[in-house]
């Protein structure tokens, strides 16, 4: 999908390998839970989310309800997750339409839900990572809900601990990647070159897929440069407004920034702009946050428009 540098080695085997395969490995294991939960409990779907104080994010689901529930994060407190999980231990519904939970209820109706079960992942100092859930249209559908409850709170704790291992090695992994990116340097300011930033949008997005997080480009034009010392001098800048986030010189007097983890990038966007306005560059900035499904390539031609705009809403 982007290219690659020419330059780029592979990595040889070792703890930065076997840190991004944790991803992978959450990832297969989040897809053959709710297939064999499809496929022997009676229900009519099942899915593993990301949960955070923002959003339900789907991470898998069974082959029917995919396109539902991958296609879009929800509100997490517009969820039925968010609302049985408030006491921390699963939960068995037979019908939501008939909770006590006003909430309850108008979700089951809205969304023509009748049974419902849901059970944590968890960190294991309890902290909510997700949730392993299955609903059903029909009201009272399982022949044994306590088994498939605990069936479920099962295959959830398993899942809980995959997710943590994963999500605790996100920070190393965005750290090699950056290092590979860099093996594609841009000669005048060291940052990564076009193709090294291909590689590290291509890495963030199997991240992101894999793990549901929020990813957010930033792309910065600073102006007319005349000089190679000028535009070392905007590249460190650059790297020190943003914390040395991932960075790379994608032409000529722009610079792109890539910010995992981030959902919400217009103080960056702006952060960036006031550092290098105040460092004597004509600087402007975009930015973009990655949609559920959605290619990096995509965020980036969306932060690209967002800084056109800008540019054009400019006085004069």
């Amino acid at each position: 999908m982007f290219a690659r540098s020419e330059r780029a080695l592979p990595d040889p085997p070792g703890p930065a390998a076997v840190r991004g395969h944790l991803a992978s490995v959450f990832a297969a294991s989040a897809s053959s839970a709710v297939d064999a939960f499809a496929a022997t409990e009676g229900l009519d779907g099942f899915a593993v989310s990301r949960m955070t104080d923002r959003w339900w994010t789907g991470v898998a689901a069974d082959a029917t309800s995919r396109p539902d529930v991958l296609d879009r994060p929800l509100p997490v407190t517009q969820t039925v997750c968010h609302h049985l999980l408030v006491g921390g231990s699963a939960a068995h519904v037979p019908d939501l339409r008939l909770h006590g939970l006003p909430a309850l209820r108008a979700l089951g109706r809205r969304h023509g839900l009748g049974e419902y079960v849901t059970a944590p992942l968890r960190r294991p100092d309890g902290e909510l990572l997700g949730s392993l859930c299955g609903w059903s249209a029909r009201p009272g559908v399982a022949a044994d809900p306590a088994g498939v409850l605990r069936r479920l709170e099962a295959a959830a704790e398993h899942l809980g601990a995959r997710f943590t291992a994963a999500l605790d090695a996100v920070a190393e992994d965005r750290r090699a990647d950056h290092e590979r990116a860099l093996r594609a340097a841009d000669p005048v300011t060291g940052l990564a070159d076009r193709r090294g930033w291909g590689q590290l949008l291509q890495d963030e997005e199997d991240r992101a897929l894999q793990l549901a997080g929020p990813v957010s480009v930033v792309l910065v034009d600073v102006g007319t440069v005349r000089t190679a010392r000028g535009l070392r001098r905007a590249a460190e800048v650059l790297a020190e407004a943003t914390g040395h986030r991932p960075s790379a010189r994608v032409s000529g007097r722009r610079f792109g920034v890539l910010a995992g983890g981030l959902d919400a990038p217009a103080d960056l966007a702006l952060t960036v702009r006031t550092a290098l306005t105040a460092a004597g560059f004509a600087a402007t900035a975009g930015s973009a946050v990655r949609e559920p499904q959605e290619g990096l390539a995509r965020t980036w031609w969306r932060a690209e428009d967002a800084l056109v705009r800008f540019r054009a809403a400019l006085p004069g």
